[in-house]
């Protein structure tokens, strides 16, 4: 996609948009405008179109003969909300405000989207040809676009998927399983988490692993931070193999790999699964620390998030809580009932959620789930985990 008058993105000024209306005959392959009473079904079709194609911008107050109207029916807070409601996938986009004598313009800047078709709330897809958006209609170019999406989500594998830990000689005979959480977030706006990953001091990441275990460690792997929590303590007395620990990996991105190991300390085949929520909770932690700043959940646009339980060998999971509450007790009270009902939660193989591809967090997705969109419901969203509760089955009247 071409950059407005050779500029920056954040560089982009009133006078640029000016010159472009000044230069322009009518709409190009890159530049659609749009006055102030375009209806928001007009508005997206444009937006579905560049996102299939090759990107583009948007310019909200612009009247028909090309000169500006400014907007009082659009505001920032209305694109951003017609946008996430009104195309499936969300798609990669930034805003601008620009100020004009004549009343405030929008230039809202689509990318070409990694993984299309990009579909309107009325099921159609669309694509930009010449100066114009238009309904595709020819199947090889839906095959294209389709073929590009499961390009980008072997990227995507590539990118946050662990290796599985190789079984031999010196495989540890006290692990049992272990799960991995990955997801790959796509933003609006790269520098930013850029920005954020490379300045970080991790001083207060520090602080609050100490506070859980003395044993750990925080390494820079070139384009990302590997933090370790705690130590597997091989029962055999061998060299631990790569890859058998807790450990969360941030990259520069803002995407993430993490593991939680499930080891026992004895001979028993009973593991204690208490860590696994535990663990989601502090690597949320350190994620927030180095990304939670006022614009993450403007620049947030989607995540592509994966879990996998490998099991290794058979276990039954059980909880040990050394801390005592209501909440506490409901649980183990509700673990007895299980036991009660169901016989037992002998875990005998593995799972990986979603079984194909990979679990969509968009705007859409979150506010179904909380009504709300915010840091703290993406963060959440994010590092939770479907196996906190592992073997256990809660029924309507068991939440907890």
């Amino acid at each position: 996609m071409i950059n407005i008058n050779n500029k920056k993105w954040e560089e982009i000024q009133t006078e640029d948009v000016e010159k472009i209306l000044s230069e322009a005959d009518d709409e190009t392959f890159f530049f659609e405008f749009k006055s102030d009473n375009a209806s928001p079904a007009k508005v997206m079709e444009e937006v579905s179109a560049f996102s299939n194609t090759y990107g583009g911008y948007v310019l909200l107050g612009i009247n028909d003969d090309k000169t500006i109207g400014g907007c009082i029916e659009w505001n920032e807070e209305r694109i951003h909300t017609t946008i996430h409601d009104s195309i499936t996938p969300t798609p990669i986009f930034d805003i601008k405000k620009l100020n004009t004598n004549k009343g405030d313009i929008f230039v809202i800047k689509i990318e070409e989207g990694n993984m299309p078709p990009y579909i309107t709330s009325k099921g159609k897809i669309y694509e930009r040809l010449s100066s114009g958006s238009y309904v595709i209609k020819d199947s090889a170019k839906l095959t294209q676009l389709y073929n590009k999406k499961e390009n980008q989500t072997k990227l995507i594998k590539n990118k946050i998927e662990l290796e599985p830990i190789e079984k031999g000689e010196e495989f540890p005979n006290n692990l049992f399983a272990y799960i991995d959480l990955g997801f790959s977030i796509i933003s609006s706006s790269k520098t930013e988490f850029e920005k954020n990953f490379f300045r970080y001091d991790f001083s207060e990441v520090t602080e609050k692993l100490r506070k859980y275990n003395n044993a750990f460690s925080i390494s820079f792997m070139g384009k990302s931070y590997l933090i370790s929590v705690g130590e597997l303590k091989e029962t055999s007395g061998q060299n631990i193999l790569a890859g058998i620990n807790h450990f969360i990996e941030i990259l520069y991105d803002g995407s993430v790999r993490s593991r939680i190991v499930l080891c026992s300390n004895d001979s028993l085949n009973r593991i204690n699964i208490s860590s696994i929520a535990y663990l989601s909770i502090i690597f949320q932690e350190i994620y927030r620390t180095v990304f939670d700043t006022p614009s993450f959940s403007t620049n947030f646009i989607s995540a592509h998030k994966y879990q996998k339980l490998t099991v290794v060998k058979q276990f039954e999971p059980y909880y040990e809580l050394n801390v005592e509450n209501e909440k506490i007790k409901f649980i183990k009270e509700h673990f007895a009932l299980h036991n009660e009902k169901y016989g037992g939660n002998q875990i005998i193989t593995g799972n990986r959620f979603p079984e194909i591809g990979f679990n969509v967090l968009d705007k859409r997705a979150i506010q179904s789930k909380s009504g709300k969109f915010n840091n703290d419901v993406i963060f959440k969203g994010l590092f939770n985990s479907i196996y906190s509760h592992l073997g256990f089955i809660v029924d309507n009247t068991m939440q907890f």
